[in-house]
């Protein structure tokens, strides 16, 4: 203070008073699928990067926190932002939780490609993840599991597609498998005109049932057409014969037999 003798004098000292820094962050969208867009973080409160760290596995950009989902590996992390102590202010931290996830498998096969509507049932096999298995009508099919009911099935050619619905992160996953189910073939004949004499038409056979020709085949004597089962009779030889019309396996299904007398 001021005296008789002395005026006043004063003295300044500038100080700075800085603002505590806000490491607060999230990563909004998690969970991410591995094959989805590289997320960043998002800050809240005022929030600014740091330096940004997690455990091994996830491949994260230090300085801007972007994660890059194709390089990193599924799993939970913990992501750490870290501002360094400065201006008189000490370190701050915070973290964040986030998830990356597989992309889901639905890949599947059959035992085949090609059944017959009589045989055994196809054995699926599941590689992925089973979903939820479609196809068009005509096709005895569990969605559930896949498995196929041939006898309850129309012959025909099926798609079977199996979808994992969109989750955690991922867009829905498709995959297909194509089949074709066939009829069992039908060797049902027979001569209707039986018995022939040596001297009359010559005769073919009558299919039933849906029947077709396959190969005719007969004992010596008798002269037979292999592939129409027309019978020569001028040129047979008198007698009592088994007819038997054979068809080769074929689409799946086995070889069929069927006979008449004549």
């Amino acid at each position: 203070a001021a005296t008789s003798s002395c005026p006043g004098v004063s003295a300044t000292f500038p100080i700075t008073i800085t603002a505590a820094p806000i490491a607060s962050f999230n990563y909004a969208g998690t969970p991410y699928c591995i094959n989805g867009t590289n997320p960043s973080p998002t800050f809240t409160g005022g929030g600014v990067a740091g330096t940004f760290t997690s455990t091994t596995g996830l491949s994260i950009n230090a300085t801007t926190g972007v994660i890059n989902l194709a390089a990193s590996t599924p799993g939970n992390y913990t992501v750490t932002n870290t501002i360094a102590a400065a201006n008189g202010c000490l370190q701050v931290q915070s973290t964040a939780q986030v998830t990356i996830t597989a992309l889901p498998v639905a890949t599947f096969t059959y035992n085949s490609a090609i059944y017959c509507k009589s045989g055994a049932n196809p054995v699926i096999t599941i590689t992925g993840t089973a979903g939820v298995f479609t196809s068009t009508t005509g096709l005895a099919l569990n969605s559930a599991t896949g498995a196929i009911d041939l006898a309850a099935s129309t012959p025909g050619n099926y798609i079977i597609t199996n979808t994992i619905a969109a989750a955690a992160g991922c867009s829905s996953v498709t995959a297909t498998f194509a089949i074709t189910i066939t009829a069992p073939q039908v060797g049902s004949f027979s001569y209707t005109g039986s018995p022939y004499c040596k001297n009359g038409t010559n005769p073919s056979p009558t299919f039933a049932s849906g029947g077709i020709a396959g190969t005719f085949t007969s004992t010596t004597g008798l002269s037979i057409n292999a592939t129409t089962g027309a019978i020569n009779l001028a040129t047979s030889t008198a007698g009592t014969y088994t007819v038997t019309n054979t068809i080769a396996a074929s689409g799946g299904c086995p070889v069929v037999v069927a006979t008449a007398q004549v």
